[in-house]
């Protein structure tokens, strides 16, 4: 797919393993991993251009400033090397960006988006193109992530450059998932009439979303247990937010006995999932469509080792799942704030993203949003989040912390008493036993439930993190927030993830980590008290006392009363460990004063 200008000088192909030419074919491919990156990453970038401090930020996160702007000068050099006596005309750099003359270099990615070409995949071809950087692994996270993340932008975008897909039931008809239109099922329909019907368990009307058949290419052969582990999951996690009903149409047993077109209209959105095998790994991708013009919403995906999946793990396919809820929760949340009925506005999803805000105001609200819908429509979720915001008006001492801890105690009861096996439930009800009540067994023993039950949801894991932290083991308490981090990675509550990892680090004394989290969380949510407490500390330990008191400032303007004595009187259960007393020394480096 080289370019055709008589301008262009370079040819890079990001599809399959990274190969650079010049426009005569000569390969002039840098040899090192990370100069490799290096092109790869300008190639992608808007315009061509990345700040140093990104590209350092993203190939040696591991490093000090100085190393790691040494060794970009170092690739840079490789790179040019490589490139030879053309180098000067497509490279620009100077002591803030590097970037690539995009008029000179042909990149095949961005000829996929250039309308005036011919070069998309057809959907034949689509099922064995190659991947994005394929083969390209340098050890570096924050890399990593990036190439994640452009890896899922573009199969979305190939996908999308085939154009729309009909997602209406029609398409499923041919396989004999749904009948067509008059045809009853009966005696005479292809399925025998044994087909049977799906209820829409618990959602309300337009809150529902289907599950379409899976498209699965390439050999399974001992990864076949994959789509059915994988689908599992997925359904269980639609389920467990306790506002939308599930139309399973991937399977003929469960398909609607009524009109299709009757059963698909009051289903919001549509979901299909994608396996694509091949000798080394198994590729999955998740798509969403909105059923009222069969527009795609969203897609990602997740490249999976077979000798894992072979071996019944899934974990790598666990953060796709959480995005794919992140982006139905996006779209119930605004169809929540867009209409006009009052039923409709009243959503779960809306009530506990309010509660996120975490001002006091917003927190107010979503308590009355939860008790009218535990009023229209009781439900362990609705209970457990009402038990779950208790601890917030504890622990930013917005109330009065008995009249919560017996409220909270009241709805965590009801909430295990509507469902004791909803690993949302289990999750949330373990940290209000944990935080409020500090009986850490119990605890324990629900967030383990809360897991097995479900491995994908993040908050087991989070909240099971910080009860370790309670506990006194912060190391093993920074490890699951960790993985905590990597589920929820593209989270719109990612803050209240990077919040458990810094006060786990805090806590076992890792306040390099814990000020990475901190500001990380700190950007999202400049205002929050729990995360200036820990960030001051750190940072007055590691001996950056002018830094904590500019947060230290900050978190007086939030917190005006706030000492070590009123922290003490609060009991957190954190002050009774180890870690609790370092925070305390931290702070009163900081200048925290004591009453």
């Amino acid at each position: 797919m080289a370019g055709d200008d008589a301008s262009t000088l370079c040819n890079i192909y990001l599809f399959g393993a990274l190969a650079v030419t010049d426009a005569g074919g000569a390969t002039c491919t840098p040899k090192a991993q990370k100069s490799r990156a290096l092109v790869a990453m300008l190639a992608l970038a808007p315009r061509g251009a990345r700040s140093r401090i990104w590209l350092r930020d993203k190939l040696w996160s591991d490093r000090g400033e100085e190393q790691a702007a040494a060794s970009l000068r170092q690739a840079l050099v490789d790179v040019r090397k490589s490139l030879g006596t053309i180098a000067d005309s497509i490279i620009i750099s100077d002591n803030h960006t590097i970037s690539l003359d995009l008029n000179r270099v042909s990149v095949d990615a961005l000829q996929l988006l250039d309308p005036s070409r011919q070069s998309v995949p057809n959907e034949a071809e689509l099922e064995s193109w190659p991947e994005l950087l394929e083969g390209l692994d340098i050890g570096d996270p924050e890399f990593e992530e990036w190439l994640m993340l452009e890896r899922q932008v573009w199969q979305g975008r190939l996908e999308s450059a085939l154009g729309q897909r009909d997602v209406s039931p029609k398409d499923r008809r041919s396989n004999g998932l749904i009948p067509a239109r008059g045809q009853k099922p009966g005696p005479d329909s292809s399925d025998g009439g044994n087909r049977k019907s799906l209820p829409l368990n618990g959602g309300r009307t337009g809150w529902s979303v289907a599950l379409l058949p899976p498209s699965i290419s390439g050999d399974a052969f001992e990864a076949e247990s994959l789509p059915d582990m994988f689908a599992e999951l997925l359904v269980r996690s639609l389920l467990e937010g306790g506002e939308l009903a599930v139309c399973d149409l991937s399977r003929p047993d469960l398909s609607p006995t009524q009109e299709p077109d009757a059963a698909f209209e009051s289903v919001a959105l549509a979901m299909q999932v994608r396996y694509r095998f091949s000798a080394h790994q198994a590729y999955v991708s998740v798509s969403v469509h909105r059923t009222a013009d069969r527009s795609l919403l969203w897609m990602g995906g997740a490249t999976l080792e077979r000798r894992a999946v072979e071996a019944g793990e899934t974990s790598g396919a666990h953060q796709l799942i959480n995005e794919a809820m992140d982006e139905l929760r996006k779209y119930f949340i605004a169809r929540s704030e867009q209409t006009d009925d009052a039923m409709e506005a009243e959503s779960l999803y809306a009530a506990v993203n309010a509660m996120f805000r975490l001002s006091r105001n917003d927190l107010v609200m979503s308590e009355a949003s939860l008790r009218r819908i535990i009023a229209q429509r009781p439900s362990s979720q609705a209970y457990a989040w009402l038990a779950f915001l208790m601890t917030f008006q504890v622990g930013q001492r917005f109330s009065d912390s008995a009249v919560a801890i017996e409220q909270a105690q009241h709805y965590a009861r009801k909430a295990l008493e509507l469902d004791s096996s909803n690993s949302v439930t289990l999750a949330l009800v373990g940290h209000v036993h944990s935080f409020l009540f500090g009986e850490y067994d119990y605890a324990s023993g629900l967030f383990e439930r809360a897991i097995r039950a479900n491995p994908t949801q993040v908050l087991g894991w989070d909240l099971y993190s910080m009860l370790h932290a309670y506990a006194g083991q912060p190391d093993k308490g920074l490890s699951l927030a960790n993985w905590a981090r990597h589920l929820g990675a593209y989270s719109p509550y990612r803050y209240y993830f990077d919040t458990s990892r810094l006060i786990n680090a805090t806590l076992a004394g890792n306040h390099r980590v814990a000020i990475e989290a901190g500001e990380q969380a700190l950007r999202e949510r400049p205002d929050f008290n729990s995360l200036l407490r820990y960030l001051v500390a750190s940072h007055a330990q590691l001996g950056d006392v002018r830094a904590a008191r500019t947060l230290l400032d900050r978190l007086n303007v939030v917190e005006p009363n706030f000492s070590i004595s009123s922290l003490i009187d609060a009991r957190y259960p954190i002050m009774r460990t180890e870690g609790g007393a370092n925070l305390i020394s931290g702070l009163i480096k900081a200048g925290v004063k004591k009453t």
